[in-house]
């Protein structure tokens, strides 16, 4: 049970204005297949919550080929990968009913105390995976540093963080943030692209009731690539950095 697969249904509730899987409701179904198999595997939330600890989404990097449309049914596959310092690796694809892998995305993991909110090792439980997959990979490199933001110009988008955006562990969810970005651009251009790569920097908590302001930035001469800076109002700290470049979709 490394490696674990499950079907999905693309409904329509999951879509953007295209009929296109949104890149927030992506980000969904991996949190949900990698919450659903770390519990089978016997160390999920239920299991770590037992000695004070709790999973956090660090990094994550996504390669797209194409987004699956309304009602396509798609097969998400998942296994971890071991350890790296402070990380716990976790990869995933995502495939069409043809057999197509149409999706690519390495995610790294941190465990954290409930109490202190401070990064804890990864146990020696997850440490044995290093050896046991060593050439299996969804991507060639595993989520690294999302660069900051360069330009002084930025676009700002404002908003307040719902009950809705949160978790279990009462803080933003991750996926809310690909929601949040996503939405700051805009029809016109949403209707015309979808993500090509997906790069995510989870860096702080988000509350309920948060003021957010969201910078952006250009990320290239095309116009195709962006930086994003997710950051609370009050206080000034970046919760999460993102990069994403687009392409325009064929169909």
């Amino acid at each position: 049970m490394i490696i674990y697969e499950r079907k999905y249904p693309v409904n329509v509730f999951d879509t953007d204005i295209r009929g296109r899987l949104s890149p927030g409701s992506l980000f969904n179904y991996f949190q949900d297949l990698a919450g659903r198999h770390a519990s089978l595997l016997g160390f999920g939330r239920e299991h770590l919550i037992t000695n004070g600890f709790f999973w956090v989404l660090s990094r994550m990097v996504v390669k797209i080929e194409r987004m699956p449309r309304t009602w396509e049914e798609v097969t998400i596959r998942t296994w971890p990968r071991g350890t790296d310092a402070i990380f716990a690796l976790r990869d995933l694809e995502m495939f069409d009913a043809g057999g197509n892998r149409i999706v690519g995305a390495s995610s790294s993991w941190v465990i954290v105390d409930l109490e202190t909110r401070k990064v804890q090792r990864p146990d020696r439980a997850l440490s044995f995976l290093n050896a046991q997959y060593p050439g299996q990979r969804a991507l060639e490199v595993n989520a690294g540093k999302v660069p900051a933001l360069q330009s002084n110009s930025n676009k700002l988008t404002r908003l307040t963080a719902q009950l809705d955006d949160m978790d279990i562990n009462d803080h933003v969810n991750n996926a809310r943030y690909i929601h949040w970005v996503t939405n700051s651009y805009d029809m016109e251009f949403i209707g015309a692209h979808i993500p090509e790569t997906v790069e995510v920097n989870y860096l702080s908590e988000g509350h309920q009731g948060d003021a957010i302001n969201i910078l952006t930035s250009g990320a290239d001469e095309e116009g195709n690539s962006f930086i994003h800076s997710v950051i609370r109002e009050a206080d000034h700290a970046e919760l999460c950095r993102l990069r994403i470049k687009w392409k325009e979709e064929r169909l």
